[in-house]
């Protein structure tokens, strides 16, 4: 189901400069009866939208319209907004319980980010080398695809955050290495002491990495995936990873009725 500008498969889409120069801002949000931290998605489509220079600000109030409209359950919604659109869309949730139970692998892009740049922070319509990126690595028989920066730290995956686990400590890259700073990403880090870890922010090596006891990704819809092999390295499961995906499924069940 489409929302367009409102209306429902209106099919009127203004040419502005989020379709020709990719001047446009996107949130992919997880809806169970609620959506999930929808506060912290406006906040940063709202961020986005001001440093592309898209005079726009979205409320909560237009995602409930547009949840009623196109009767939101379970589901995946995604709002993309440039100066004279707003488009929303919804599909399934892709990942299946198999996905959790087996964790998912992850091959080293040969693309570097780039942590100088203001587009790196914005989850813009210019998204096409993530997809890009993406699709070569999963051609090569993996799941996601893992960046470095142009320094040679660790950056983010093509649709995830990457967290790993070394005595019993979790550990991140900071946002300046040039990452996404995503939805779950944040919900891990404000709540790690009541997980009982520690979350460190900071620059790590690949070889760092790989030297983890546990690896983690996440991302809005998918939340908390462990990751069982890495390039050609399969990794050893971690009970603190187990712990962190159990306690943030506990906080999405309170949005189910």
């Amino acid at each position: 189901m489409i929302l367009m500008n409102g209306e429902e498969n209106e099919g009127k889409l203004s040419l502005d400069s989020g379709f020709f120069f990719g001047r446009g801002a996107f949130e992919t949000i997880l809806i169970k009866d609620e959506p999930i931290l929808l506060a912290n998605h406006i906040n940063r489509l709202n961020s986005g939208l001001n440093t592309l220079g898209v005079n726009k600000k979205i409320t909560q109030a237009e995602i409930y319209a547009a949840m009623l409209k196109l009767n939101c359950k379970n589901c995946v919604f995604k709002i993309m907004v440039s100066e004279k659109n707003t488009i929303i869309t919804t599909r399934q949730i892709p990942y299946k319980n198999s996905d959790y139970e087996n964790g998912y692998s992850l091959g080293l892009s040969e693309v570097r980010r780039n942590a100088y740049s203001n587009l790196t922070y914005v989850k813009s319509f210019n998204y096409v080398e993530n997809i890009i990126e993406r699709g070569i690595i999963i051609d090569k028989g993996y799941n996601e695809a893992l960046f470095l920066n142009t320094d040679g730290f660790l950056s983010e995956g093509a649709v995830s955050n990457i967290f790993f686990v070394k005595n019993e400590t979790v550990y991140t890259p900071k946002i300046k290495c040039g990452l996404l700073p995503g939805i779950v990403r944040e919900f891990v880090i404000q709540n790690s002491s009541d997980m009982g870890f520690i979350v460190e922010e900071g620059e790590f090596t690949y070889d760092q990495l790989m030297d983890a006891e546990g690896v983690f990704i996440t991302n809005s819809i998918m939340g908390i995936m462990k990751v069982n092999k890495i390039d050609d390295k399969v990794l050893n499961q971690s009970t603190v990873v187990s712990e962190i995906k159990r306690y943030y499924d506990t906080y999405v069940q309170r949005y189910r009725g």
